[in-house]
């Protein structure tokens, strides 16, 4: 499903040392930060084929891994190719059940181009998002990428739980952020123009993407019950608890990295 440069043997043992996390092998430099609307250059920490490599190995583990759910699926992928041994039989079924919608069956893979870097992509953000230390922000809620690449919403969702703004009677709130991805390759266009759609496609379609995260959520309760029973009119009226879009570029599969806010 992933075309490794290295060994998965030996991708898997590199993964190993960083706990199977995507930002030891990133770089994050902030651009214009006082900007209306500042952004983040995401990058290799390098461009050798051990490190690239490596983060396209925990990406795969990651994505088969939840693919897979409860079923013998995860395992049965993994160990076929670690030791990269052809599965058949009962065994092959059940992993081409996990793969087969997104990535194709190899040798020949999916005839869809666009899918594979896509997901890849929405899995990355999502790695990312899971892993990212911010001031006075705990992650209370990040909702994983579908299970088909083509699916109605937005491509990500996560709510933060943050120090309340004064006046509030209250010591904390919860945020939110809604993304939509879009791939830039470079040929034509700008990465100003590929960030405007992704800002168009949400102030387009916000409303049935948020409707969607409340109805994956809806039996949440607590604090994240009260934010999915007001998200939708927090959506509309654009109130500042909400990133009101936002979206991340990338030029080519598992390549240099363009992560945007616009708050």
């Amino acid at each position: 499903m992933v075309q490794l440069e290295v060994p998965p043997a030996e991708a898997d043992r590199a993964a190993a040392r960083h706990n199977y996390m995507v930002s030891p092998h990133m770089t994050r430099t902030q651009r214009q930060p006082d900007a209306a609307c500042p952004w983040h250059l995401i990058g290799f920490t390098s461009e050798d084929a051990q490190a690239r490599g490596t983060l396209a190995w925990i990406i795969a583990d990651a994505i088969v891994k939840s693919r897979s759910g409860p079923s013998p699926a995860y395992q049965l992928w993994r160990d076929a190719t670690l030791k990269e041994r052809k599965l058949e039989g009962l065994e092959a079924r059940s992993v081409a059940a996990v793969v087969r919608s997104v990535f194709g069956l190899p040798p020949r893979g999916t005839d869809a181009e666009d899918h594979p870097p896509g997901y890849v992509g929405e899995w990355l953000w999502y790695l990312l998002t899971k892993e990212e230390q911010l001031n006075d922000h705990q992650l209370v809620l990040l909702e994983a990428p579908d299970w088909g690449v083509t699916g109605g919403g937005g491509d990500g969702f996560a709510a933060h739980r943050v120090p309340a703004r004064a006046g509030t009677g209250n010591d904390t709130m919860l945020i939110f952020k809604l993304w939509e991805l879009k791939k830039f390759t470079g040929t034509a266009g700008s990465v100003s123009s590929t960030i405007s759609k992704a800002a168009s496609q949400l102030a387009k379609r916000g409303d049935e993407y948020i409707a969607k995260v409340c109805w994956s959520n809806q039996n949440e309760t607590g604090e994240l019950g009260q934010l999915m029973a007001e998200l939708a009119e927090l959506w509309m009226r654009g109130d500042p608890r909400g990133v009101t879009s936002a979206g991340m570029v990338y030029r080519r599969p598992l390549g240099d990295l363009f992560f945007e806010a616009m708050r």
